[in-house]
């Protein structure tokens, strides 16, 4: 079918988004992603499973950030401190410098 004003005031018409879910299926989901995240055992995870769920739950938890907003007075930090924490619970801290020479391959370099 050609593109023309008549198919696209149909196409215009049609919703490619579903609908939302209803209150009660919404409940049953929480209750249900509740109940799995609790019985989850976090000390049989590996260290890159638990990276994973680290990521998701942050993706899905923390709000979400604009780049296009500028801020009036902003500073750029230069210097971050991080840890990282081994399978026997020996924490390493990280403090590397934001220069115009920082790559993020350095990050986990001595200093």
């Amino acid at each position: 079918m050609p593109f023309n004003s008549q198919s696209g005031k149909n196409a215009g018409k049609l919703s490619k988004r579903g609908n939302a879910l209803p209150m009660e299926l919404r409940q049953g989901l929480y209750q249900l992603i509740d109940t799995i995240i609790n019985d989850l055992d976090y000390k049989g995870l590996t260290t890159s499973q638990r990276i994973k769920l680290l990521d998701v739950a942050l993706r899905h938890s923390l709000p979400r950030l604009s780049y296009q907003k500028t801020i009036e007075g902003f500073e750029q930090p230069v210097q971050i401190e991080f840890g990282v924490t081994d399978d026997e619970g020996n924490t390493k801290v990280y403090k590397p410098k934001l220069d115009e020479n920082f790559s993020f391959k350095d990050l986990l370099k001595d200093e």
